[in-house]
């Protein structure tokens, strides 16, 4: 399950001085360099990859390959190729184009070089370890509130600290005013909008439309939204009035239940990646709108999706969950259905252990930020101090506005981690 580090794959990563030969087999050009090691570039790739003004429009708002599919000559033959004296690949084609590839943009681009490849899947910022208790008490980040909103380092390591832990807290923001919310989102990027708003408050009201708002009791985990195929993967939460007792918030990583289950429960875990459950939530809720205006904002969604989700290589990459919308609909057998709710059953089991656990106790002014679709969370039970409602403020991101500022930090700042983006650059 692991990878190496960031610092491990870069490190490994350092300019070869000089080129030394290239030569051709078949539809490769093998490039090697003076310690010996060798580069294999496919000759259609390279083509396609050429960092020529003619193949690549480079601007600070665009990259774009100029290529068009339709009219590409994936056969495309090379006139000539050879090292240059300033140690470069220059690659002559057909229609007056020259590509000159540098020792550096061979080195970072090299297909055949599995140290290239594990430092561009990093760049995807998919976490590569999953937590339980002891690991994440030891490791959970904390950043200031300040720095978070002033420095972009700071805010590049908390936002890259969540892409990897899937959780992270900023401690010492305002107290007794509302607005750090929007504050830290302005700083991130866009806000997901959802049907309950841009930024949502928290608390116990009546005629509550989420069971958050409903009674001060304890919760049972859950994820956000498994009533939506497409849910928002990451949720933030500002504690604006604590309560005077209890309202701890306590977090699981479900990658790490699903990989206990996938080593100790085998069976549940093939039922939880491929039998589904319907979410509904139906109803309405009462926001702020533009220009001031009172939203009153009826909804229906339903979903249908396993609790567990891989990729086809068999990579968790999703967990959804919610107890409270599981609907009556299951659309197998009925004699399947028995199965399912055993397996759920385990499931929750394994969420509630000890050993998976993490309680926090914010405290006023802090505020975290988790990924919604790897953790589940809850809150235990509180008892207000008098009429001081606790009250949170939240809203939630999508992974591509995060994992785009910690790329464009990364870049910005020359950051270790930091590499091109388009092949052209």
């Amino acid at each position: 399950m692991l990878v190496p580090s960031f610092t491990r794959i870069f490190s490994s990563l350092r300019p070869l001085s000089t080129l030394s030969s290239v030569t051709r087999n078949g539809r490769i050009l093998q490039v090697k360099w003076d310690d010996g090691s060798t580069g294999n570039f496919p000759i259609v790739w390279m083509r396609d990859c050429s960092p020529d003004s003619q193949t690549y429009s480079l601007s600070p708002a665009m990259s774009a390959r100029n290529l068009h599919m339709n009219t590409f000559d994936v056969e495309v033959e090379p006139l000539s190729y050879s090292i240059s004296t300033d140690n470069e690949l220059h690659v002559e084609w057909p229609g007056n184009i020259t590509s000159k590839f540098s020792c550096e943009w061979l080195q970072l681009r090299n297909p055949s070089s599995r140290i290239a490849s594990e430092r561009r899947r990093k760049w995807y910022l998919f976490p590569s370890e999953t937590w339980g208790k002891n690991e994440i008490e030891k490791k959970l980040g904390r950043f200031d509130y300040n720095d978070v909103i002033n420095d972009d380092k700071t805010l590049h390591d908390f936002l890259e600290k969540v892409c990897v832990d899937g959780i992270a807290v900023i401690k010492n923001g305002p107290k007794g005013e509302k607005g750090a919310v929007e504050k830290i989102g302005e700083r991130i990027g866009f806000i997901h909008r959802t049907h309950f708003g841009n930024v949502f408050e928290v608390c116990t009201k009546p005629d509550a439309s989420n069971m958050a708002y409903a009674v001060p009791s304890t919760l049972p985990f859950h994820t956000d939204f498994p009533s939506l195929s497409d849910p928002p993967q990451l949720q933030m939460l500002h504690m604006f009035i604590k309560a005077k007792e209890g309202g701890n918030s306590l977090f699981v990583d479900g990658f790490h239940v699903a990989n206990q289950l996938r080593i100790e429960r085998r069976e549940v875990f093939d039922i939880l990646t491929t039998m589904s459950c319907e979410f509904i939530e139906e109803g309405y809720d009462i926001h702020d709108g533009p220009n001031g205006q009172i939203i009153n904002f009826p909804f229906n969604m339903a979903a249908r999706h396993t609790t567990i989700k891989t990729d086809p290589s068999g990579q968790v990459v999703r967990v959804q969950f919610g107890n409270a919308m599981r609907s009556w609909f299951y659309d197998c057998e009925p004699e399947k259905i028995q199965e399912l709710y055993r397996a759920l059953k385990v499931f929750t089991d394994y969420v509630y252990q000890e050993r998976n656990l993490l309680k926090i106790t914010l405290q006023e002014g802090d505020t975290v930020l988790w990924a919604n679709t790897r953790l589940l969370h809850t809150r235990d039970g509180y008892v207000e101090d008098g009429d001081k409602r606790r009250t949170l403020t939240g809203c939630y991101f999508g992974w591509d506005i995060v994992k785009s500022r910690v790329r464009q930090l990364s870049r910005k700042l020359s950051l270790p981690n930091a590499q091109p983006s388009a092949v052209g650059k």
